[in-house]
């Protein structure tokens, strides 16, 4: 939790775009030469489909129809649905002054099983929000609202269970980075809600406060290291007769970017995290502090004009349903492949192995993967096609699983 918020205040304190490797000079991003490029760039008309004044506006729509084989993570007799994803997504940028502006994102649809009606659900993608940047001098100061309902439960493989596991995050914030050329200095904080919207395992509601900082130094221009430091405070909802423990986190580590080549790009953040679970009247619950290492690790890397990948690699320390801790570590692979004219390939690959401690210790290992295949219909209808193979095997044996998903998707820009 706190050490993915301590990567993103890394992001900030990298300098937010990639320096190139034989990059002689270096444009601090909080200037306002860079702030009015970057207004330039953003309210560019080509990339939006209507400009009213200085308000532009981009809109797409979409459907999809999908079978999931196991809609219910079970570990024996799976049931299967066909599911229809109408969704609609909205981009608006609003200069509010020369160097100032507001964006408003949002993706948003509707899942509709064929079978399960039960299981109907709306949707908010990630990444859907409000954002206002601030230029001031050297500083950028960033208000954001980001807000997500999501539904697919092997997205958290602690979740498990028959039901819809829904679930509604809302985040509130500010960050503010201080761009001094050669050192940048980052802080912020995030307020969050979490709400469960399911009918299956509810976790309880949930209110988290979320302090980062972070300091960077580029000792070359294609090299940053820094440190970075943070905590938080997560207050559960009391309601069922059980005392959840409320928990404190804190994270201090470091992190560093290299540049190495025009095509290569590695980030690496790592450190010490340590949860402290509240008391709690419970007897199935653990309020023992639980600490130990984080780290995050990824590469991109563009071979040639026919393949580029991504690779990560990550260990955290985290907070599972009930305010209860679990560790899990994670690779992930994703190339991407242009080798027929017009379509493009994608085959994502992941492992994740965790530890969780809610009732009893349980460790599990999740593996997935998956085939993406898109094309441009149009200049302006696209199509995706895409198979997705999750599998969960667990030291509780009523908590393995295997999906499959296949699914069609359009989307038509206006």
């Amino acid at each position: 939790m706190v050490y993915r918020l301590l990567i993103l205040c890394g992001l900030l304190a990298l300098g937010l775009e990639p320096s190139h490797g034989q990059e002689a000079t270096r444009l601090s991003l909080a200037g306002a030469a860079a702030a009015e490029a970057n207004h330039q760039a953003a309210a560019t008309i080509g990339y939006y489909n209507l400009r009213l004044g200085d308000l532009a506006l981009r809109f797409t729509s979409g459907t999809g129809v999908a079978y999931n084989d196991n809609i219910h993570l079970s570990s024996s007799h799976p049931e299967g649905d066909v599911i229809l994803t109408p969704n609609l997504n909205m981009a608006i940028h609003l200069p509010v002054t020369q160097n100032n502006s507001l964006d408003l994102t949002v993706g948003a649809g509707y899942s509709i099983y064929t079978t399960h009606s039960d299981m109907n659900q709306f949707f908010i993608n990630p990444g859907s929000g409000l954002f206002y940047n601030i230029y001031v001098g050297d500083f950028v100061i960033n208000l954001h609202e980001r807000v997500s309902i999501t539904e697919n439960g092997y997205q958290n493989p602690t979740v498990n269970g028959g039901g819809n596991n829904a679930s509604l995050n809302n985040t509130v914030g500010v960050g503010v980075t201080w761009d001094l050329n050669q050192v940048v200095l980052s802080a912020g904080y995030d307020h969050g809600n979490y709400m469960s919207l399911g009918s299956g395992l509810r976790a309880p509601d949930s209110a988290t406060d979320n302090l980062f900082l972070s300091a960077g130094v580029h000792v070359r221009p294609e090299l940053t290291v820094g440190v970075e430091a943070g905590g938080s405070s997560v207050t559960y909802s009391q309601s069922g007769g059980t005392a959840y423990p409320d928990t404190k986190q804190w994270s201090v580590g470091g992190f560093g970017r290299w540049q190495v080549s025009q095509y290569i790009n590695t980030e690496l953040h790592a450190g010490y995290t340590e949860l402290l679970p509240g008391n709690t009247t419970s007897t199935n619950l653990s309020t023992a502090p639980s600490g130990g290492l984080y780290f995050g690790f990824s590469l991109s890397h563009r071979v040639n004009e026919w393949l580029d990948y991504t690779f990560s690699a990550d260990r955290s320390q985290d907070l599972q349903n009930y305010g209860q801790p679990y560790t899990t570590d994670t690779v992930r692979l994703t190339p991407n492949w242009k080798f027929i004219h017009d379509y493009t390939f994608s085959t994502p690959f992941w492992w994740t192995h965790g530890t969780q401690f809610y009732f009893q210790a349980n460790t599990y290992d999740q593996y997935g993967g998956g085939l993406n295949v898109g094309r441009q219909i149009t200049e302006k209808l696209s199509s995706s096609l895409s198979y997705q193979y999750i599998q969960e095997t667990s030291d509780q044996a009523g908590l393995n699983y295997t999906v499959n998903i296949i699914s069609l998707n359009f989307a038509y820009r206006f």
